[in-house]
This record gives structure tokens, C-alpha cells and sequence, in this order.
């Protein structure tokens, strides 16, 4: 399948001619939101449940997670709370079948009630001449009454002052064991860092498939790239009528790479599971790190464009 419809050369503005141009940091009780040196707006980081909690079980709210993702243009490219799969919130890290102190965890089918994943702090920004680094922290626990940490998580994102006409970002996922015990993560076919979709994606066309698509890094699509082994995957849809999409790159420093992905047959979202063929273990004092860069675009997916910020990415 060929994979070129928009060019997605760079493009300066004059706002990026100036060297004192930087991203904008608003914080809000609710949120962190990030705009690029336009103003345009390129995420918000959930610290409160959103609007959309209020109208779903109390168990499925949830913080420490980002919503929305934004595409150049203005475009909501993420889900959030959505009516097929209520646990699934924007651009979110949870692990599903586990364990701790010998009691089964789950921190993404938040039905069972088995674990949450909620804001701790946010540890704040730094900047140099090429970029904005954010810090945030986030707490795993047993259960919503539970105050005891399982892990702690740090979630670096780096962000370019100079944006092209895609939107990039870096984020690093630091898991730490919050005491003496390790946290199993159990053999299962999906969990970790994951993406949900805009839910305009999940409308069907005529030949009944989702108006959302995905392919993977070796041109695969969700009916023959489940459970395979890709670099990258793109996920793309209209969203109001206009073409738009995400791109999910996994490092080579990532555990077990290239890590398995899920890719679901009907519903927009994929995840990176390290877990699908064995279990493993988070240790104390050894902190379970990976690395992930995010595209933004609009458009469908060029193919020439990601293989060449993704050799960009892994020369750092």
C-alpha cells in the first residue's frame, strides 16, 4: 500500500525566525495545555477528570493521561471516554494483566476496580535553544481508595520550538517500583503505552469498515499487523471532514524491541505490549524506561517523511 498523498516539507513561520519564539505553558486546575509558537494548540495534560467523567461510572474516571492531541490545524485527533470503550482516554500507559504482593492488578480495564492511575504533581518545565521539556508524575495504586503507591511514573516530553507543518513531540516513560516489591506484568495480548482515536473514526462506510485507518512501519493494517513488530505505526481519519492523524514511533533503547503492538480490527486505537509472548518484572531500583515520539499531522501518513524523522530520532 502506498502511502503518499500530502507533501509534509518544512515550513518556517515568521514567528520561528525569532529566537526568543518559545511554546506557551498555561496551568490550570484541570489542565496543563502546551501551544506551539503560533498559539496553536498541541496537547492538554489531564490533572482533573474532564467534562466526559461526569457522565460515566465514577470507576472510569481517571487523570495523568494527555487529551486532547491536537493536529495542525486545529483538528482533535484522540478520544476520550469513548461509548465502545470507556476506559480508554487519550494518550494514556496502563498495564492489564499483573500482579503485586502476590494480588492480581489491572490498570486498564477499569471496571474490575483492580488498579488506578491518577496525576501526582507536575515537577515542571525546563528550556534550552532547540526545546521545552515538561515533567509530570503519576501514581499507580491498588484501587481509587487506595493511597499507597505501586509505581511511580515519570513522563518527560520534549518539545521542539521549531514545529514544521506536522507537530512533533518526544515523551520518555520512567516507571519506578514505589517500595520493596516488584510489580508482575503477566503474559497477555495488549497493554502499555497505548492511543485512542478520535470517536469519528469508529463510523462505518459502506463496505463496512471504520472511516479511522491505521498502518504499520512495514505497511501493515489492522487485519494482518496484530501482534507484529512494527517501528512505527500511523492512525489517520476524518475528523469533521478533514483528513487527519498521529503518528506512534517506539525506540530501539525500548524494552523487548521492537515490541509487539495490538492493533484493533474496528476500533481506533493501538497500544505497544512488550508483554504479548512473555511476563516480566518491574524491579525495585531498576525503573522500567521507554521512549516514544509522536508525530501530529494533517493529511494521510508520508511514509518518507516519518522513515526520515524516525532516523532523525534514533541518532540522539
Amino acid at each position: 500500500m502506498k502511502l503518499f498523498v500530502i507533501s509534509l516539507l518544512p515550513i518556517i513561520s515568521l514567528a520561528n525566525l525569532f529566537s526568543d519564539a518559545r511554546p506557551s505553558v498555561h496551568e490550570t486546575e484541570e489542565f496543563v495545555i502546551i501551544r506551539t509558537v503560533e498559539g496553536k494548540p498541541l496537547f492538554e495534560y489531564r490533572k482533573k477528570p474532564s467534562e466526559k467523567a461526569k457522565n460515566n461510572a465514577p470507576h472510569y474516571s481517571r487523570t495523568g493521561y494527555i487529551h486532547p492531541l491536537y493536529s495542525p490545524s486545529g483538528k482533535v485527533i484522540t478520544g476520550d471516554y469513548a461509548p465502545d470503550h470507556p476506559h480508554q482516554h487519550g494518550l494514556f500507559f496502563a498495564w492489564t494483566k499483573s500482579s503485586f504482593r502476590g494480588k492480581p492488578t489491572e490498570f486498564w480495564n477499569q471496571k474490575k476496580k483492580l488498579g488506578d492511575i491518577r496525576f501526582n504533581q507536575f515537577l515542571g518545565k525546563t528550556e534550552n535553544k532547540k526545546s521545552l521539556s515538561l515533567q509530570f508524575e503519576q501514581i499507580f495504586t491498588a484501587n481509587k481508595d487506595s493511597n499507597e503507591p505501586i509505581l511511580k511514573e515519570t513522563w518527560k516530553i520534549v518539545i521542539p520550538h521549531k514545529q514544521r507543518d506536522y507537530f512533533q513531540f518526544d515523551l520518555t516513560s520512567i516507571q519506578s517500583c514505589a517500595t520493596e516489591d516488584p510489580l508482575v506484568i503477566e503474559r497477555y495480548h495488549y497493554g502499555g503505552m497505548a492511543i485512542r482515536g478520535n470517536d469519528q473514526w469508529m463510523i462505518k462506510v459502506e463496505d463496512g469498515n471504520p472511516l479511522g485507518k491505521m498502518i504499520t512501519s512495514e505497511e501493515k493494517n489492522p487485519e494482518n499487523g496484530n501482534h507484529t513488530r512494527p517501528r512505527w505505526v500511523a492512525m489517520h481519519g476524518p475528523v469533521d471532514g478533514q483528513e487527519c492523524g498521529v503518528v506512534v514511533m517506539n525506540h530501539p533503547d525500548n524494552f523487548r524491541f521492537p515490541q509487539w503492538v495490538r492493533l484493533h480490527p474496528t476500533m481506533p486505537y493501538f497500544v505497544y505490549s512488550p508483554m504479548v509472548e512473555e511476563p516480566f518484572t518491574i524491579e525495585s531500583g531498576k525503573p522500567y524506561i521507554s521512549k516514544f515520539r509522536y508525530l501530529l499531522y494533517d493529511g494521510t501518513p508520508d511514509h518518507g517523511v516519518i522513515e526520515g524523522s524516525w532516523k532523525e530520532w534514533i541518532k540522539n
